[in-house]
């Protein structure tokens, strides 16, 4: 029963998440008259910037914790990994591709943090493993794409040559490139649950193929507004119908799921 109520609420947990930072940005949005930045991802740089930073840092846990079902478990592992870093890694201040001196050094602090703390679970990993606790396959395939974000990461933030214009080693916004590699993962993730092993009923699965669609649109929306005019609200839509469809997809698993006990995939294979 134990196990049973620890999924339960961390789905639950993940759906708070959600409501926490829009709340946190809908918040700011009235201190600030009603003048909405170009994105939420801005936010980090407004009084609710540490709800942004807490509440994805969170979901990151929330998600590497909450085991699925064989692949479904697995994209979540893979999603958090990304996590973590829409938060660690701001998007540039006002819409230039910059990250403010003083506020740099926070961004390395924390990246490496992750660094560390990625290294840590991927060899954690690997000693479960070896010791029959965890399917190598989970293993070879999260630990793999861990194992080469902390590298690439590594790389860009202290190397010398990339360090000088981290966050955005040649133009590209690196917050940008995990925001996208969450959503993408994630989006996945829905579909798969859908027409996984243990397929949900009819009405759940529409919900879920919604959301993967859904997601899927959204991301599109909030690349091309980035890429095209980021100060336009494109980016900030795209985002909002992107959590907000995240958490319908956790509300509706936790209500189909309420009474399921610990899912097979968290055994070794």
């Amino acid at each position: 029963m134990t196990g049973l109520r620890t999924h339960r609420y961390l789905r639950l947990a993940l759906v708070g998440i959600v409501v926490a930072l829009a709340a946190s940005v809908l918040i700011e949005l009235i201190r600030s008259g009603g003048q909405p930045l170009p994105s939420i991802s801005d936010y980090y740089y407004s009084p609710a910037g540490g709800v942004f930073v807490g509440a994805l840092t969170a979901a990151g846990v929330a998600l590497l914790v909450l085991s699925g079902r064989d692949t479904e478990s697995m994209l979540l592992d893979i999603a958090a990994v990304f996590a973590p870093l829409i938060a660690i890694v701001p998007t540039g201040y006002r819409g230039e591709p910059s990250v403010p001196s003083e506020v740099l050094p926070t961004v390395r602090n924390g990246v490496g943090v992750y660094l560390t703390m990625v290294t840590i679970l991927v060899a954690l990993g690997i000693v479960l493993a070896a010791r029959g606790d965890l399917a190598w396959r989970r293993v070879a395939i999260v630990g793999g794409t861990a194992s080469v974000v902390v590298i690439a990461l590594a790389t860009l933030a202290f190397a010398p040559g990339p360090a000088a214009v981290f966050p955005f080693p040649g133009g590209i916004n690196l917050h940008l490139v995990a925001t996208v590699c969450f959503f993408a993962t994630f989006a996945a993730i829905p579909w798969v649950t859908s027409f996984g092993e243990d397929p949900p009923a009819a009405g759940y699965r529409r919900v879920y193929l919604a959301v993967s669609i859904v997601i899927a649109a959204a991301l599109v929306t909030t690349v091309g507004a980035a890429i095209a005019n980021p100060d336009t609200m494109g980016v900030l839509i795209g985002e909002a119908v992107a959590l907000g469809a995240f958490a319908v997809y956790w509300t509706a698993q936790t209500i189909e799921r309420w009474r399921d006990a610990d899912p097979p995939s968290i055994l070794p294979r």
